[in-house]
């Protein structure tokens, strides 16, 4: 298929799926359903393509469409359907991770209802502060961005204009790096 009318398909499936959108707001129950039967193959690879756990799956792509339901009235008919849901369902992968970690930290970490003081917290800044001065300035933007402000990839992407898949890389990398220091730091005290 040449790229025009690879464009003229995509073009003409946006289309159907905003027509899809303003029936379901008017409260067509059956476009919602056709909207479901488009997208949930491609929601559920998508979930396995993040390495949502199989038995998960199903429910993160009934919690998204639920979601998408709810938040209809502020889907932007000039973006792509299809974009915006799996906006939403990687959203709700990620805050679902999140959940996770806490829930797991805090059954290994008993402790982990300590409320750190104002010194300690001082030091843990100063130690990440003093990590954080070694990076150049574009990298200590992607761990601040991604470890303090908790931005997802695609969206730090968007702010630098950089490939998702790159800022991965580049900050697991890192990542490993800083990782690196702080044990080699621990070890020399």
């Amino acid at each position: 298929m040449s790229v025009v009318n690879r464009d003229a398909v995509n073009n003409l499936r946006n289309a159907e799926d905003i027509a899809l959108v303003r029936r379901v707001r008017a409260g067509d129950s059956a476009a919602m359903s056709r909207l479901i039967d488009r997208y949930l193959p491609q929601l559920l690879a998508f979930f396995r393509y993040l390495r949502a756990p199989e038995a998960s799956i199903e429910d993160l792509a009934q919690a998204t469409f639920e979601k998408v339901l709810l938040r209809l009235d502020s889907f932007e008919e000039d973006r792509k359907f299809s974009a915006w849901l799996m906006t939403v369902g990687r959203n709700l992968y990620f805050d679902e991770c999140r959940r996770e970690n806490r829930r797991r930290e805090m059954v290994r970490d008993p402790g982990a209802g300590h409320v750190a003081t104002p010194e300690e917290e001082i030091v843990v800044r100063h130690s990440a502060g003093a990590l954080l001065q070694a990076l150049t300035p574009a990298e200590r933007f992607l761990v601040e961005a991604r470890v303090f402000q908790a931005l997802p990839f695609a969206e730090i992407a968007e702010m630098t204009g950089e490939v998702e898949a790159t800022l991965r890389s580049r900050f697991f990398r890192l990542m490993g790096r800083l990782r690196l220091a702080v044990e080699k730091d621990t070890v020399c005290d």
